[in-house]
């Protein structure tokens, strides 16, 4: 039998490869390539989806000739992928300009558009989102606008993966966990919202076909397996978006369970059988890669990158001893955890805006309770237990709407210990750590390779490749001691919404 399975993860900066043995259910190899990403003018933001063909073709041979694993013992190859893109193509699959990526801002000018065809409430209940510019359909909007050309030309309307789908077997198809940040998919009938199109102008039949992230979009054709050093007719499964495959790469595939990624960004994640009902609109969902399962999140901007520009500010040396700073940095604050000092200093952790739980691009950081006693050390422990106190009130609203939740945490910043011990005692909830912290959007693809080619049964499977290997609890004291500050925190924040509005209106 064919053991081994091949899983693309596409993001923004390059394309990683793994490979995965289903035998010791373990990666064996993985190989990244890189590719640019083109700034044109302010606010855009575009990839050359060629590159990404190229990137998965280079990586697979260097992969296979690495590992010394034959093309002929792969099983079945999938993807994860970034979300939020606008690729236009011509009835042969050849782009018809750039992809507008998930960072692009252009789509902000179409919101009027989307108000007009939708009313907030509507859209919320219906996609599963609030309204915002940066979802793929707005991204179409200003190409119907702007460059209408190409909006006539178009056969069909792709995001990442399925580019690469329809370049390994000629078929046009996505999933629907990417569909649901198009903006236009109905998360509640699982098909294309027509009313809206419709409002729109934008033909239905200019989206591709939807399936579930497991299902077979079709094996890989010669063309295609002479130029990725792969044999033609492997099950080619159509994975899903990075979100969900991170989710299920954690080990969370049934309700009860949820999971924190604590990277540049943050999320807090769980899924439930039935869509998200949410009347703060605090979170959003998307359909996960089941096809059946909903996955309910709450993403916030600066949770890493808070940490890393503070200490990029108040450490010279920083970036060429990023390892022994953040050593010293993480003993400090151990030791004033452990002593029990506690501090008054609140930060804000919206360098770039924030998306959850306020959706207010005008938010910006902001330390309050500063003293001349104020030192570094008690900078960059206000700068963890801000991200903390933020995700906290993300993981009330999903606890809200979807009863207790029990905690696992994944990304580079599960590696930080004294972090994880204030997230623990901020949340009243112990942290479960798994094997693989920075693997799980790639397992995720692996499982859809997985299940789809018939290797596995079904998500369970997570438990034995990704296991709970140990566990941070909340420390008792601390946990009390940040009750009354998570209260102060969100007093915080909404004294300064009206400060925030007036610095954007004096161009701040």
């Amino acid at each position: 039998m064919k053991r081994y399975l091949l899983a693309h993860d596409l993001g923004t900066s390059g394309n990683k490869a793994v490979l995965f043995d289903t035998q010791t259910l373990s990666i064996v190899g993985d190989c990244t390539e890189v590719y640019q990403t083109y700034y044109p003018q302010d606010g855009f933001a575009e990839h050359n989806p060629e590159q990404w063909w190229q990137a998965v073709c280079t990586a697979t041979k260097k992969l296979l000739t690495g590992t010394g694993i034959s093309a002929n013992d792969i099983a079945a190859v999938s993807f994860s992928a970034i979300m939020n893109t606008c690729l236009p193509v011509d009835k042969n699959g050849k782009p018809l300009c750039n992809a507008v990526i998930w960072a692009d801002q252009r789509g902000a000018e179409q919101l009027n558009k989307l108000y007009s065809a939708a009313d907030e409430n509507t859209f919320y209940t219906t996609t599963g989102h609030r309204i915002n510019g940066t979802y793929s359909i707005a991204k179409i909007l200003w190409l119907q606008e702007h460059k209408p050309e190409i909006f006539d030309a178009a056969y069909k309307f792709l995001q990442v993966k399925d580019y690469v789908i329809h370049k390994m077997t000629g078929n046009f198809m996505s999933d629907y966990s990417d569909a649901s940040h198009v903006g236009c998919l109905n998360r509640n009938t699982k098909k294309y919202w027509s009313k809206l199109l419709e409002a729109l102008h934008i033909p239905e039949e200019k989206l591709p076909e939807l399936k579930k992230s497991t299902d077979a979009a079709g094996t890989l054709i010669s063309s295609a397996a002479e130029e990725c050093g792969l044999i033609a007719g492997i099950p080619v499964i159509v994975g899903g978006g990075d979100g969900c495959c991170a989710t299920a790469g954690a080990g969370v595939y049934k309700t009860g369970s949820a999971y924190n990624a604590l990277g540049t960004s943050s999320w807090n994640g769980t899924l439930s059988k039935t869509p998200l009902a949410d009347p703060d609109k605090t979170c959003f969902s998307l359909i996960h890669l089941d096809g059946e399962q909903y996955l309910s999140l709450g993403t916030m901007q600066s949770a890493g990158h808070s940490i890393e520009w503070l200490m990029a500010n108040l450490f010279p040396d920083f970036q060429t001893n990023k390892t022994s700073c953040f050593a010293y940095v993480n003993d400090e604050i151990r030791k004033q955890l452990e002593s029990g000092n506690t501090s008054q200093l609140i930060y804000l952790p919206y360098l770039l805006g924030e998306r959850s739980p306020w959706w207010n691009s005008n938010a910006r950081g902001a330390f309050v309770g500063l003293n001349p006693s104020t030192g570094k050390i008690d900078m960059l422990r206000s700068c963890m237990e801000g991200v903390a106190f933020n995700l906290k009130i993300i993981l009330n609203s999903l606890e809200k709407s979807l009863g207790p939740l029990s905690m696992r945490v994944i990304g580079g910043g599960a590696k930080n210990k004294t972090w994880l011990k204030i997230l623990a005692s901020v949340w009243g909830k112990e942290i479960g750590i798994p094997k693989h912290l920075s693997q799980a959007t790639s397992l995720g693809a692996i499982l859809c390779a997985g299940i789809g080619s018939g290797i596995f049964n079904d998500f369970s499977v997570i438990e034995k490749i990704n296991p709970i290997e140990s566990a941070i609890p909340p420390d008792e004291k601390l946990a009390h001691a940040y009750e009354s500050r998570y209260d102060i925190f969100i007093k915080t924040y909404k004294a300064l919404v009206p400060v925030y509005e007036a610095l954007r209106q004096n161009g701040g």
